[in-house]
């Protein structure tokens, strides 16, 4: 942690990062003087994060009990990726309009890392660190895209529900990671030819997708 007037938002985070990359699993009691420990900071921000987390949902603060990882269901999980299936649909029909040449090369070489990265995942010794890169590529992607589109409304609401898509996604990328990035090849392939409609279909497809696979395993 550094120290200064962002500890509060520092210590929030790396929290968090905890608990979308799995270290901290659904259920898990929350020692708040252990997580202080591991964090090197005191027990007040830590408390005040916790109390943050709570309200975004990633966290559920039990009286007399304590603080505990929230263990999504399949409901939330349901209305979350209904939502990012209609704003990141919209959004590809409106880049396959009018995205410019360097966003299709980036979002070309994400495509060659991910498929690289996903391929090469179960026969590396890093495979946590892989999956956390995954999920951070897989993040770029969507989010060019979405930019791409140029609809502030959706950006600002995909941006709200980003960090808990990654959450969920978490749960499936062993097994999702070399099916999603063929899935990826093949927006970025309609959105190279400009075909609006397919863009988006692709787009709707694989997030149901990988819906059906979160929700299967949790």
């Amino acid at each position: 942690m550094v120290r200064g007037s962002t500890l509060r938002t520092q210590v929030r985070n790396a929290i968090e990062d905890l608990i979308v990359y799995g270290t901290l699993s659904p259920g898990e009691h929350v020692v708040e003087g252990a997580l202080a420990e591991r964090l090197g900071v005191s027990r007040q921000p830590v408390r005040e994060s916790l109390q943050m987390l709570a309200g975004a949902g990633f966290i559920n603060l039990v009286p007399g009990r304590g603080a505990f990882v929230h263990r999504p269901t399949p409901r939330e999980v349901m209305e979350v990726f209904h939502v990012r299936a209609v704003l990141e649909a919209d959004s590809a029909a409106l880049a396959a309009r009018s995205i410019e040449p360097v966003v299709l090369d980036q979002l070309s070489e994400i495509v060659a890392n991910g498929t690289r990265l996903a391929a090469d995942r179960g026969s590396t010794e890093s495979a946590d660190g892989d999956s956390r890169t995954l999920l951070e590529l897989n993040t770029t992607f969507h989010d060019l895209i979405t930019a791409a589109g140029g609809n502030r409304v959706s950006r600002r609401i995909l941006d709200d529900l980003e960090r808990r898509i990654a959450w969920f996604l978490a749960t499936i990328i062993a097994g999702r990671a070399a099916s999603s990035w063929s899935e990826h090849a093949s927006i970025l392939e309609a959105l190279c030819a400009g075909d609006a409609q397919e863009a988006s279909e692709r787009t709707r497809a694989h997030i149901l997708r990988s819906l059906e696979l979160i929700e299967f395993a949790i």
